[in-house]
């Protein structure tokens, strides 16, 4: 048996329609997911260290700043006097009635700034009811006693701080960076404390625009947002937190309780990425890069969601596919019709050339066209002629010699 005209024109126009297709799916598509997977990777790391050479670029300055009013020779003049050093005991007096501090602290832009004499008895403030508070039992005090720099982490006030409504509330994320204040001959004879307005930080975590779902925070040690949330009226409406994303929210995925991936990396004290997607802290598919920062316990992550990532790939894809879709209904169509149209002409031709082999020498073929196929009728109806003649032309005999 043989396979009709028909269906082998069928085929044919499908593998035509379905090569290219084929050759997308198996070779294009793979190397253009491929392509903007790396694309979107390298963005979320240049999110990453972007952010954290901002964040350690902003720390040292604050740091720079706490050493530049240590470093402030009135300051030690002051600290000097309180304890007797020297005799010009109205010298903080002269210095408060000309506004001077205020001039410092103002320039520092701090949320307060605090210098205590080495029992830790606040002396000078930018807040006035500082005053007199012992902060002898403090990390930062006791740190920079012995002379030392240093930083805390970022963490709940345990005083009344102002918080992003310019109301005083505790519990406000907060930082303290201290430094000594050393005399002539390398004493320490006091210490400076700056608490740290850390909403700078957040604002320069929302600065980066990743998309419309990307963004990047930051955590500590513990797995805890340090920052604000693209998502936290989100996260608000589902009771997860209650005043801000900052110190409340565990960046978890709330299927399941537990640190994203993301996370877990990060305080692995890696930096790295996943591409494939891990479920964020709202259980939504994500892409992520992070970087461990040990110098402060801090972690950067950028995330995005995989739906956006490659959304538009996905779209891509799917609107091909259905555009070829369409496109081989319409061929299956065509060839089918096509096939018809070429194959019953040959079909009817072939039945009738069996009908002249069988001894019908009187049947034509009764088809008229001026391509291959009217030539190939019109060559057997010449042959069904002459053998019909010949069927009835008498038979000669030989003469007789």
């Amino acid at each position: 048996m043989f396979k009709p005209t028909k269906s082998k024109l069928s085929i044919f126009f499908l593998v035509l329609t379905f090569l290219p297709l084929i050759v997308m799916r198996l070779v294009v598509y793979p190397i253009t997911f491929q392509t903007l997977k790396d694309e979107i990777i390298k963005n979320l790391e240049g999110a990453v260290r972007k952010q954290t050479e901002l964040i350690t670029k902003w720390m040292e300055e604050r740091t720079a700043d706490a050493q530049r009013i240590a470093n402030n020779p009135l300051v030690l003049l002051v600290m000097q006097s309180l304890a007797g050093n020297v005799e010009r005991t109205d010298l903080l007096e002269n210095l408060e009635t000309i506004g001077y501090f205020d001039y410092v602290w103002k320039e520092n832009g701090s949320k307060a700034v605090f210098i205590a004499d080495r029992e830790g008895i606040v002396r000078i403030a930018s807040r006035k009811e500082i005053v007199g508070t012992n902060i002898s039992t403090k990390d930062y005090f006791r740190s920079s006693i012995k002379g030392a720099f240093f930083t805390s982490n970022i963490i709940p006030s345990d005083v009344p701080v102002e918080n992003e409504s310019g109301m005083l509330e505790t519990g406000v994320p907060t930082m303290l960076i201290s430094a000594p204040i050393k005399d002539r001959s390398n004493s320490v004879v006091g210490t400076v404390a700056l608490r740290i307005d850390v909403s700078e930080i957040n604002t320069m975590m929302q600065n980066i625009h990743i998309g419309k779902t990307g963004e990047t925070y930051l955590i500590n040690g513990n797995g805890y947002m340090l920052t604000e949330s693209k998502f936290a009226e989100d996260l608000k409406g589902q009771h997860r937190i209650i005043k801000r994303s900052a110190l409340e929210l565990k960046v978890v995925n709330p299927l399941t309780n537990v640190v994203t991936k993301g996370v877990l990396e990060c305080l692995k004290g890696s930096e790295g990425f996943d591409a494939d997607g891990y479920p964020d802290y709202r259980g939504v598919n994500v892409m992520g890069f992070w970087r461990w920062m040990p110098d402060y316990e801090w972690g950067v992550i950028a995330e995005i969601d995989v739906n956006e990532g490659y959304g538009k790939l996905y779209e891509l894809r799917d609107y091909i596919l259905f555009t070829f879709g369409l496109v081989a209904v319409g061929v299956i169509i065509v060839a089918f019709f096509l096939g018809k149209k070429i194959s019953a002409p040959i079909s009817y031709i072939t039945e009738t050339a069996r009908k002249i082999a069988g001894g019908s020498y009187h049947v034509r073929v009764h088809y008229e066209s001026g391509d291959e196929i009217g030539g190939l009728a019109g060559a057997i109806n010449t042959m069904a002629t002459a053998l019909e003649s010949r069927y009835q032309m008498p038979e000669s005999t030989n003469p007789t010699k």
